[in-house]
């Protein structure tokens, strides 16, 4: 990487060839630099050329940034509101300046809080063995036999921690080609050097990947999307051990290859790593693209669609400026300690303390029955079972909710199931008792508990909508939840309560194919779509709730505030272009089967 000289404010280009340098003339190592100052000045170039042999070394991170008082970088976000680059971001004036020679000569660094392998030699490894690529992804585990080698044991470890903890105990098989056996030296020297493995990162100044502002978004090119995917993964990384959470095997597997892809973007690329040498990570088939795989508690990775605009009027829509559609599988991952409390009440509501419940055979026919012990089947255990379930299954979720009758006038060769208890209704603001509409008369499925629960879960909290690469704060929106569950909807009273977009479930559907009836992309207002730089073409987000009460109230005045409408050139970015031309185009378009009648005279 190309490393600032102090001394004389002159640059030069070090792939991880070692950076020497002055330190405080108090530092016993002075004299020895000194020295070799004075040998390198007595003899010519040529005659250093005779007896000197090139050394390839990684550079001392720890020590480049003590002696360079660099600064650090935490913050992913460029700019403000109001345009101006943040404090702690990559292009902050507090920590690179204002003037061009500053911004030109002053580095920072990136945190990682856990050790990594430095990229040059991250690559060696893999070029000896493809057991570390693995490790390092958390994929097998490992163990160190007798002669160092790596023996696949599903008792053993893996992880990078595992391997820094083990790598002085691994040998490598030498061969008689010379490029292994370079690269072995290669590693063991560096694994000497205490190199090896790093918990930092330099960043370039910011004259070499500066972000334009002359357009309607602000590009930061690929070197910046590479530098915000590591504070961001590095972010979460400090984020789950403050909360004692475990080190993420996946999290640390993306950081090792965004530095890898940092590595290529400055020495080019030689295997595929990313699509152009020395450009960075481009095109869907990135490392960025293909390794967005984040490992943030409580989100969910969902392709964006258009909403259902198929309504008589704008009140009938569930996506508005306010509201998105959330899918019902999404909510249960997202707000899963929610969904567990919530299901958890519905049950004990229906059962606690009631003895004779009203149930519904397979028959359609009701019976009431002794349900004193009911509550016990309907443990924690097998409510995370059931949300588990309807999760990842998408062909079998209309599963009706058994339970086990024990009272002697039951007949044990029956199945029993719980009853919906719902009323369909046209218009709830009219009086129920003159606007009646036929009793749904089928099972209680777990779709109807899930969904239920999702309602109560997400009342009043807000969602973070995020689409990447993340240029500026409005790739980033937050709006309300209105729970999507099937295509098909309606609205329901229910235990006293109105759901407006209920699951439209019958009998005949109860235990039959579900794979197409469900909802399962998010759908946002047309409106977000310029300013976060989406399409409906396939784009992916993710999506993350607001567990807090002051975090959703903090997010829904920030809403309301006119730096969410406008962008950094003051003007409105909450717009909707294409969809009025598609109207026009659609309301004036002339169909073959009408073209007679246009230019025929009328008699």
């Amino acid at each position: 990487m190309p490393i600032l000289n102090n001394t004389n404010n002159e640059f030069i280009y070090e792939d991880i060839m070692e950076f020497k340098y002055y330190e405080d003339p108090l530092d016993e190592k002075f004299s020895k630099y000194d020295n070799e100052l004075k040998y390198l000045n007595e003899i010519s170039y040529e005659e250093r050329a005779k007896k000197e042999i090139l050394s390839l070394e990684v550079l001392d991170i720890d020590r480049y940034i003590k002696v360079n008082e660099l600064k650090p970088i935490t913050n992913p976000t460029f700019f403000a509101t109001g345009g101006v680059p943040t404090s702690d971001g990559l292009l902050s004036n507090e920590i690179f300046g204002i003037t061009q020679s500053d911004r030109a000569g002053i580095f920072a660094y990136i945190n990682l809080y856990e050790y990594f392998i430095d990229p040059s030699c991250y690559k060696c490894l893999l070029r000896l063995d493809q057991k570390f690529s693995f490790i390092v992804k958390g994929l097998k585990k490992y163990k160190i036999d007798g002669n160092g080698n790596l023996v696949e044991d599903q008792g053993g470890g893996t992880g990078i921690k595992w391997l820094k903890a083990n790598f002085d105990k691994i040998k490598f098989k030498r061969t008689n080609s010379r490029t292994r056996d370079m690269r072995i030296k290669y590693i063991d020297h560096n694994l000497k050097r205490g190199t090896l493995f790093t918990n930092k990162w330099i960043v370039i100044p910011p004259y070499y990947r500066d972000a334009n502002t002359s357009k309607k978004h602000v590009g930061v090119g690929q070197i910046n999307t590479l530098y915000v995917n590591l504070i961001t993964a590095a972010n979460a990384l400090k984020d789950n051990a403050d909360y004692g959470l475990s080190m993420a095997d996946t999290t640390c597997a993306r950081i090792q290859e965004t530095l890898r892809a940092i590595y290529d973007w400055f020495c080019g690329n030689r295997n595929d790593t990313i699509k152009d040498p020395g450009t960075g990570l481009s095109g869907k088939f990135g490392i960025i693209k293909m390794n967005l795989g984040y490992t943030s508690d409580y989100s969910s990775r969902l392709v964006v669609s258009a909403p259902e605009l198929k309504k008589e009027t704008i009140d009938d829509l569930m996506v508005s400026l306010d509201k998105s559609a959330m899918p019902l599988a999404a909510v249960a991952a997202d707000f899963y300690p929610f969904m567990l409390f919530h299901m958890r009440k519905f049950f004990e509501n229906e059962f606690l303390n009631v003895t004779n419940y009203e149930v519904i055979d397979s028959q359609g026919n009701l019976h009431n029955y002794d349900v004193s012990n009911v509550m016990l089947e309907f443990t924690d255990d097998k409510l995370k079972d059931q949300l588990k379930k309807f999760v990842y299954s998408h062909d079998n979720r209309f599963l009706p909710i058994e339970i086990t009758i024990k009272d002697k006038n039951s007949d044990p060769g029956k199945v029993y199931m719980m009853q919906f208890k719902g009323e369909r209704w046209k218009d709830p603001k009219e009086e129920l008792k003159t606007n009646p509409e036929p009793i749904i008369r089928r099972p209680l499925t777990w779709v109807d508990v899930i969904y239920i629960a999702a309602v109560k879960s997400t009342e009043g909290k807000t969602i973070s909508i995020t689409r990447f690469p993340y240029d500026s704060y409005f790739n980033t929106i937050y709006t309300g939840i209105e729970v999507a569950s099937t295509t098909e909807t309606e609205q329901i009273i229910l235990n006293g309560e109105y759901y407006r977009f209920y699951p439209k479930i019958r009998m005949e559907d109860i235990l039959k194919s579900s794979a197409s009836k469900f909802v399962d992309t998010m759908q946002v207002s047309n409106l977000y779509l310029k300013g976060a730089g989406m399409d409906y073409d396939g784009d992916t987000i993710q999506v993350k709730g607001s567990f807090m009460n002051e975090t959703n109230e903090e997010l829904s005045n920030f809403v309301n505030l006119k730096s969410n409408y406008i962008d950094l050139g003051c003007e409105n970015i909450r717009v909707s272009e294409k969809e009025a031309v598609q109207s026009i185009y659609n309301l004036t378009l002339v169909l073959s089967s009408d073209t007679n009648k246009l230019t025929q005279p009328e008699f």
